[in-house]
């Protein structure tokens, strides 16, 4: 009767390495949903940005009739995130006798 030796052995290291491989996947799945998870912030972040520049430059047309004295305004409360408003003045319009002021906001 021959003895066989090193099976089991074969055998663990065909185990461990199945092991390794689902753990890998593992570990690669959860970076890539971290990573999803932060850019779903910074798209928030950003959005956030530029609509508080627009709400900035319609509280400052509607209050003061013109556009800010520099446009193109730049903010930058946010760390990471600037965002560069835009005013124009597009004219008058009248609208039933009352003469009313357009501008063209871009953030």
């Amino acid at each position: 009767m021959i003895k066989q030796r090193g099976v089991t052995l074969i055998g663990a290291i065909f185990v461990l390495i199945i092991v390794s491989l689902l753990a890998q996947y593992l570990v690669t799945i959860a970076g890539v949903q971290r990573k999803t998870s932060l850019l779903a912030l910074q798209t928030a972040r950003a959005y956030q940005v530029a609509n508080a520049s627009l709400e900035w430059g319609s509280f400052y047309v509607i209050n003061n009739s013109v556009c800010p004295a520099s446009s193109p305004t730049s903010f930058s409360r946010i760390p990471g995130f600037t965002t560069t408003l835009t005013c124009s003045h597009l004219g008058n319009y009248d609208e039933d006798g009352t003469l009313r002021n357009v501008f063209l906001l871009n953030a």
